[in-house]
């Protein structure tokens, strides 16, 4: 066992030499390296939005399990958020807001960044949008860039600013920042009106079918995901892939490059194409909009 102090804070870790990603020989250690190196860029982004823990104790192709509950082995220097389940009654969520929470996730082999679209104190509020392209069936990227560049087309009559980036598997995401002032239910609203836009200009192709079965060979529009308590995995999360994928924004022109895959992004160049490139989900911070009427 290794013990890192930063900020003043000890964080204990374990297993370092364990390997996560066995096609590419990538370990543990090589994975929390690689948040301590992108956290400069992730951390804005997670702030105050609790986050769902999703542990892989034993890499990619070992069993997962999602874990809303701070655990009660959690050092007493991380902060977390009292949200009330009908369920379970409050329910206290970590909130990553520093380096030294985000390394201890990670050595809880927390390999995806899972958080909510809006941020405490305002819950109920998200700063947010998202769109979720999500190939079924026999379709993939190469569709899903299709559909985002319509999207593109569509956002643009609206005047608005919309960033997009990988999943880090097959699909695309689009975020619109927007004011915290719209409940989930004005979002989800405004957010399936695009999504039918879409499916109307191309039926063949886009489908907002919630029920898998019935979906077939089409790209999934999804806005429902636009919930309270639900999580997407946040920008320059690392993914469960074989490739080791990051999810990474993209320029829109690139969505117009027929040879871009999502294998493209991964642990090993993601960092350095930040430097080349700027910080690209700045936007998603800064910019704040309102929801226009359709």
């Amino acid at each position: 066992m290794n013990v890192l102090t930063i900020e003043g804070k000890e964080i204990k870790l374990t297993n370092l030499d364990k390997v996560f990603w066995p096609d590419l020989n990538i370990t543990k250690g090589d994975m929390i390296n690689y948040y301590i190196k992108a956290a400069q860029y992730l951390l804005p982004h997670i702030k105050n939005r609790p986050f769902s823990m999703k542990p892989y104790p034993d890499g990619i192709n070992g069993k997962s399990f999602y874990q809303k509950q701070c655990p009660r082995e959690a050092p007493d220097w991380l902060t977390t958020t009292p949200i009330y389940s009908s369920k379970k009654g409050y329910v206290q969520w970590c909130l990553i807001n520093d380096l030294p929470s985000l390394i201890w996730i990670a050595n809880r082999a927390c390999i995806e960044m899972h958080t909510w679209f809006s941020r405490v104190p305002n819950l109920d509020k998200p700063d947010i949008a998202v769109l979720d392209i999500d190939p079924s069936g026999n379709t993939g990227f190469k569709e899903a860039q299709t559909i985002a560049r319509l999207f593109k087309v569509i956002i643009d009559e609206f005047k608005l600013t919309a960033v997009p980036k990988t999943s880090g598997a097959t699909g695309v995401h689009i975020y619109i920042p927007i004011e915290p002032r719209y409940n989930f239910s004005q979002v989800r609203d405004f957010l399936l009106k695009l999504c039918h836009f879409v499916e109307e200009a191309n039926p063949g192709l886009a489908t907002t079918e919630r029920n898998v079965k019935k979906r077939g060979s089409k790209v999934y529009l999804d806005a429902v995901q636009n919930a309270r308590g639900k999580t997407i995995p946040a920008v320059y999360s690392l993914r469960p892939t074989p490739e080791a994928t990051v999810s990474t924004p993209l320029l829109w022109e690139e969505l117009d490059d027929e040879s871009l895959v999502p294998t493209r992004f991964t642990i090993n160049n993601t960092l350095s194409r930040i430097k080349d490139m700027g910080e690209l989900f700045q936007e998603v911070l800064t910019k704040r909009q309102m929801l226009p009427k359709i």
